[in-house]
């Protein structure tokens, strides 16, 4: 009778334990902080529950091996938003389709936050594998893998997809005791040929090197991890994924991105019980992003190991000879823009440099006639998926890899005189000795007559009409075009050139009494032509941060431009130095005149309001869809708005726009560009540009146009609240009719408010991908379409500033320089 009982109770003790170290969550059920309950994984190798790191000031659930000490967390849910004591009655649930992490006052700390919740999303699982998952039993719902921390596990991947808008990097602890997001990251570069990057403070610091079939070129030389796992990268038009698994079900393993940037793959030996490190991140110089600077090459193996690159020479020679290489190499001679003569070095085994722009063309050649025609690229490379790689900037990072480890050739444009022929250079030299003084006389003629010349403005608008003509012959033919009809697209366009005394008279020889204004490009001054037309002319000031690049983008992209939302372009002007732009006169100034002055304000109602933004709206439409050129902006704000005597709004300042091909949808540029407070998280971070960037800063527009209140960046945890965090609030709390310019409010419809702040705050969303093109928010903003909720948008903290000095601030606004940001 005994042992029957004693059997009972065992049988009952083991229910007891399976029901609270169950691998899998149903819903109604949860487990609690105070009870100790935790999930297990069917085979026991991980676990889910609560943990305290440190001196247990904050709670976190996350998981971790079952059987391995000291406790090794490989994933968190609430990592920046800890549960503050007290700790008791703190529990995960299943409710909703959703996982729920609530404290101790029953306030929401975390949920999986799937926003269409499936009604057969009937359980939480903990797998095997170390993934939390949601299901149906049939499909996935929702996946701790595709949220990882700071641990990447064996069989979870680090990429993107954009169709469903998801991207997967390890974020380093803050520090040893503190797993909220850190400063560094793991993820896959932009580079588009499968390498692995780590960033500190969004700025790169090291990087794997190009992916090779079954691996990475930098561990070819490594054959020891092959034994152990099996890397692979899965590169489609929408995503791009690199995972790994381990030969050896049983075997365990674990890379981490630790708190101080340092990149290490672990495996647990069962012999020793303990953790082994198989692989960590190198330190060899050549890992080092720019250690030889600009147009130079690093080898490891060869000494010194920097070397410049063919038809390069070193810029600081005597810092080299100190073995200070970051001042780079420089060309030998003068870029010879347009000569015939230009060819290609052809380098394979090369971990290729940073800050590449990339589209999709047919073939090899076609990437390579892309660069071949442009002045401003530098090198190509083209991969087997049909990524056509193009520089643009400085070649830094560049260095050798292994034989064979690397498919993907590197090709760097020479501009070199040619070296054939030097016995004839005998001969030119001895013709040239002979005639010297009939060409020292023929070059004063000549002179003499380009002076002449000059004075009338006739040679100066010559060149620089041919100037801005052979510009748009590259810059404008989409790639793949033939030479007749760049020559077509040549002809077509139309540029009006004034003469400088013309300009000069009627604006009173740029009198103060007829001046505008000032932005970074320059004065602007108002004129009135001889047939009672009024003028704005822009003035390029020598101190300007706009060059003659931003100067000659304006010119011609505006004149392909007519829009009735467009400011309209009458032409140019370019003699004795000066560069002047002339625009149609808007009596009316700029949209930021009006709503961010307290005594302006109330002259723009409510009426008024909406169809200022509907007219931006159009505009912007226009530059994305409808125009014959696909144009991206960059620098959209309120001051770039101008008002008509009509008070229509007129977008302005083309000079840092950027034109996209048909099917290209993202581009990436080194020179960031714009004011950050209408800049899109992923340009500000990474210099990441879409037609999406544009509808960020409409968003924040709009916001601004309906409060009156600029979004002011704040940099003092002290500060009030920015626009975009106060709207987002007031939306939570239901109260973002509090949100509209008191001055309004009598003449402002609620509905149609609170649906246009809707649709800025869909706008702002932190993803690219969850913001709605402009065709969509024009349909919103009409009552044509239905408004979905918002996620939280992007909202600026400390945290978020960028701090690099190589970083430009807007055009239009002083150099701004760390600590403060665009």
């Amino acid at each position: 009778m005994k042992i029957i009982l004693v059997l009972l109770l065992s049988y009952f003790h083991l229910v007891s334990c399976n029901s609270t170290r169950s691998d899998t969550l149903l819903p109604g059920q949860s487990f609690s902080f105070s009870a100790e309950d935790t999930l297990v994984s069917k085979q026991g190798k991980f676990e889910l529950g609560f943990f305290c790191p440190g001196n247990c000031e904050k709670l976190f659930i996350g998981i971790w091996y079952t059987n391995i000490k000291p406790k090794t967390v490989v994933w968190i849910a609430n990592r920046d938003n800890p549960i503050r004591p007290p700790f008791n009655n703190s529990h995960l649930e299943l409710s909703d389709g959703n996982l729920q992490l609530l404290d101790a006052r029953k306030q929401r700390v975390w949920s999986s936050s799937l926003s269409t919740p499936s009604a057969y999303a009937n359980k939480a699982v903990l797998l095997d594998s170390g993934n939390l998952v949601l299901t149906n039993g049939i499909d996935r719902q929702w996946q701790s893998f595709n949220y990882p921390t700071d641990t990447w596990l064996p069989g979870a991947m680090i990429g993107f997809n954009k169709s469903k808008n998801t991207l997967q990097k390890l974020t380093s602890w803050r520090d040893l005791n503190d797993p909220a997001s850190g400063s560094y990251s793991l993820q896959l570069g932009q580079n588009q040929n499968g390498e692995l990057v780590v960033q500190h403070n969004f700025q790169e610091e090291w990087r794997s090197g190009p992916w090779n079939e079954g691996g990475f070129a930098i561990l070819a030389q490594q054959n020891y991890y092959k034994d152990l796992f099996d890397f692979s990268y899965d590169p489609t038009e929408y995503s791009k994924y690199i995972t790994y698994n381990v030969f050896d079900e049983s075997d365990i393993s674990r890379i981490v991105l630790e708190f101080n940037g340092s990149m290490k793959q672990w495996f647990w030996s069962k012999d020793h019980q303990s953790w082994q490190l198989v692989w960590s991140r190198s330190t060899d110089n050549c890992d080092r992003i720019n250690f030889c600077g600009a147009f130079a090459i690093c080898d490891m193996n060869a000494g010194p190991p920097c070397e410049c690159l063919k038809g390069y020479e070193k810029k600081f020679k005597l810092d080299w000879d100190s073995r200070n290489y970051s001042g780079g190499c420089v060309r030998k001679n003068p870029l010879q823009c347009g000569s015939n003569n230009k060819n290609f070095v052809h380098m394979p085994n090369v971990k290729l440099p940073v800050s590449s722009e990339s589209m999709k063309v047919g073939n090899d050649q076609i990437c390579e006639y892309i660069c071949s025609s442009n002045c401003s690229c530098n090198a190509y490379a083209y991969s087997n998926s049909g990524e056509c790689l193009l520089w643009y900037s400085d070649l830094i990072d560049l260095s050798r890899l292994p034989n064979n480890s690397s498919q993907v050739e590197f090709n760097i444009k020479l501009f070199e005189r040619s070296n054939k022929g030097k016995k004839k250079l005998l001969l030119v030299a001895l013709v040239v000795s002979i005639t010297s003084a009939s060409f020292v006389c023929g070059t004063c003629c000549y002179f003499l007559w380009r002076i002449k010349l000059k004075e009338k403005g006739i040679l100066g608008r010559k060149k620089f009409r041919e100037m801005l003509l052979s510009k748009s012959a590259t810059n404008l033919s989409k790639p793949g075009t033939s030479s007749k009809m760049g020559q077509e697209k040549k002809l077509s366009i139309e540029l009006k050139f004034f003469e400088l005394r013309e300009l000069k008279a009627v604006t009173d020889n740029f009198s103060p009494d007829n001046k505008l204004g000032e932005g970074g490009f320059g004065p602007v001054f108002k004129g009135q032509l001889p047939d009672g037309q009024k003028i704005a002319v822009k003035r390029l000031s020598t101190q300007s941060q706009q060059g003659i690049n931003e100067f000659k983008t304006e010119v011609l992209l505006i004149a392909k431009l007519q829009h009735r939302n467009l400011v309209r372009f009458l032409g140019c002007c370019e003699e004795d130095e000066e560069k002047m732009l002339i625009y149609e006169y808007m009596p009316n100034k700029s949209l930021d005149y009006f709503i961010f002055d307290e005594s302006r304000k109330s002259l723009l109602d409510w009426r008024r309001r909406y169809e200022i933004i509907i007219g931006i709206a159009r505009g912007i439409l226009y530059l994305h869809q409808d125009s014959r050129l696909r144009i991206i902006h960059r620098d959209l704000k309120a001051s770039n708005i101008l008002l008509d005597e009509d008070m229509n709004p007129k977008i302005s300042d083309f000079g840092t726009a950027r034109i996209f091909s048909g099917n290209q949808n993202e581009a990436k540029t080194l020179r960031v560009v714009g004011t950050y407070a209408y800049m899109s998280p992923e340009y500000a971070r990474a210099g990441l540009f879409s037609v999406k960037s544009d509808v960020f800063s409409f968003g924040v527009i709009l916001l601004e146009v309906i409060s009156g209140k600029r979004n002011m960046v704040s940099y003092n945890s002290d500060s009030p609240p920015n626009l975009i965090r106060r709207a987002w609030e007031l939306w939570n709390d239901g109260k973002a009719f509090e949100l509209v310019d008191p001055s309004i409010v009598d003449s402002c419809p609620s509905e149609e408010a609170l649906r246009c702040i809707l649709v800025g705050l869909l706008c702002l969303q932190l993803n690219a991908a969850d913001r709605p093109t402009m065709s969509t928010i024009l349909s919103m903003l009409s009552i044509e379409a239905t408004v979905p909720s918002p996620k939280k948008p992007f909202i600026t903290r400390n945290s978020d500033l960028i701090t690099t000095e190589t970083a430009s601030s807007s055009i239009n606004e002083v150099t701004i320089t760390a600590p403060y940001v665009r």
